[in-house]
């Protein structure tokens, strides 16, 4: 995870455009990918984040608690990702 967690440091992107793209892909993906493209992620940085996504969904919810992100978002919106842990 540290590996993954660098990469999303070296992006430089802010957590306000973090939480913003959260909530955009959540009610629009297509929305969401051309945000992506706006913040000049590469295909390459986009294609490693998701492969390490889909082979470890809980993942999200510990990085994008590391980078400020509203969780409660995530919860139940993408397949086979847990349901938000109860605090």
């Amino acid at each position: 995870m540290n590996d993954l967690l660098n990469l999303i440091k070296d992006l430089n992107v802010p957590p306000e455009k973090l939480q913003e793209l959260a909530d955009t892909a959540q009610e629009n993906p297509l929305a969401a990918m051309a945000m992506v493209n706006q913040l000049g992620i590469s295909p390459e940085v986009i294609q490693k984040l998701m492969s390490s996504f889909m082979a470890n969904p809980g993942m999200i919810f510990e990085l994008a608690k590391q980078f400020g992100v509203d969780t409660s978002s995530l919860a139940g919106q993408i397949p086979g990702m847990p349901e938000l842990p109860k605090e």
